[in-house]
């Protein structure tokens, strides 16, 4: 069991001072109950660009660079006909939700662009189109009921608290009827006993022009929605964590003992029960099976992962992973046809300081 004495929301905010500063992620603590697993924040999944129109365009190569940090990527296309094509392209950033039991962050709330994502065409810098819809569970598009009354539908931006509060209680009322809104209360009287119900649906995309038998190069890059754990080297925390993140993260013997080290270090140093030493699990998803609507597959794919620290342990499951610097790793493969996605986990220990 974690947990502190009055001093606790000093020692929470230099927890995640300790998570910010480093490496720019996004935590949510809840310092009062147990470290393990369940003390952590979702991880959401973002990819690359999607092509509407594709019969004509082949994709030559792609090179994909994911940390925790930042992901970036390089395509460059080729129009495989005679003819000019012109035709959308879209990123979908990740789908939000906004109820009670939604335990992640974003790298910057406040802003439309939550993720940080611009765009480049040959280099040359674009501003595309925002598109964004409120779609309930259930695939019901409430984007009108949202916008009629004057929320905005990213409920995360700082105008969200002060327009809510501006609904009327028969209004509330309807939305939750309507499924809108969820009622967190017996009785809905203001806006503090209602959440949204809906999941954030927000697209970039503009019109791309690729001309005969040429190669365009398009290169994106944003801040992904890391999901994090944190363990102090409690007794028992290394089956929770193997269980937590083994199947999907292929964590092996050489990973585990790895983690163990850390987990040790950590119990020691949180041996005097004055908690200043953390093992972090920090996941990252990259969508790359969907949106490979182009012609044929990838003529040469290129992936290079960073876990950031050289202590830090990184566990996926691809094949042909090859250490190529203190904290990167890299995987090629030649006419490559994406049939899963990527996800990886690196877990980091890390000091509270005074």
């Amino acid at each position: 069991m974690l947990s502190f004495a009055s001093n606790s929301n000093e020692q929470y905010m230099k927890i995640r001072s300790l998570v910010f500063q480093p490496i720019l992620l996004l935590c949510a603590f809840m310092i009062a109950f147990p470290a393990s697993a369940n003390d952590s924040t979702a991880v959401l999944g973002a990819g690359g660009l999607e092509i509407t129109t594709s019969d004509d365009i082949v994709m030559e190569e792609e090179k994909l660079f994911l940390s925790p940090e930042e992901i970036r990527v390089r395509y460059v296309f080729r129009n495989d006909t005679d003819k000019d094509v012109t035709t959308r392209v879209a990123f979908p950033l990740p789908i939000v939700s906004f109820g009670p039991a939604d335990n992640f962050e974003l790298p910057d709330s406040q802003d439309e662009n939550f993720v940080g994502f611009t765009v480049t065409v040959d280099g040359q810098r674009l501003a595309p189109a925002l598109e964004q819809r409120a779609v309930l569970d259930n695939g019901t598009d409430v984007t009108a009921a949202v916008r009629a009354i004057g929320l905005p539908l990213n409920a995360y931006l700082p105008s969200w608290e002060e327009k809510i509060k501006a609904v009327p209680r028969e209004a509330l009322r309807r939305l939750v009827e309507q499924g809108v809104l969820e009622q967190l209360s017996d009785t809905v009287e203001t806006a503090d006993d209602v959440s949204p119900s809906w999941n954030l649906h927000a697209t970039f995309h503009w019109e791309q022009t690729f001309p005969a038998q040429k190669a365009v190069v398009v290169e994106h890059q944003y801040q992904p929605v890391v999901g994090s754990s944190f363990f102090v080297g409690d007794d028992g925390e290394l089956d929770r964590l193997s269980e937590e993140y083994g199947t999907s993260y292929c964590l092996d013997d050489t990973t585990k003992a790895g983690v163990r080290r850390l987990l040790q270090s950590a119990a020691k140093a949180n041996s005097n029960g004055d908690y200043k030493s953390y093992v972090f699990a920090y996941e990252v998803s990259y969508i790359l099976k969907t949106g490979a609507n182009w012609k044929g597959p990838i003529g040469h794919f290129e992936l290079t992962i960073d876990k950031i620290r050289p202590d830090a342990i990184l566990s996926l499951c691809i094949d042909g992973v090859r250490k190529t610097g203190t904290t990167t790793f890299k995987v090629e493969r030649d006419n490559f046809t994406p049939t899963r996605d990527i996800g990886f986990v690196v877990f980091d220990q890390r000091e509270l300081v005074e």
